[in-house]
């Protein structure tokens, strides 16, 4: 069901490692909000934690934190 995400990948894109706990905490919180149900769904159709796809969406460059 859920795999490993390497964080180093995560971390470039978001600049620490704080920064990164902190966007990936918010993003699952709202998918949480959306949608209760511990599993989500990726694009792939494979079923993930909500916390794995907010990392796997900072991975990919879907989701960045905002610049101040």
């Amino acid at each position: 069901m859920s795999k490993r995400i390497p964080l180093e990948k995560v971390v470039e894109k978001v600049g620490n490692y704080y920064e990164t706990v902190h966007v990936a905490a918010k993003r699952a919180r709202f998918l949480y909000e959306q949608d209760s149900y511990t599993f989500g769904v990726d694009i792939k159709g494979e079923k993930h934690k909500k916390t794995v796809i907010a990392l796997l969406e900072i991975a990919e460059g879907k989701i960045c934190p905002k610049e101040e």
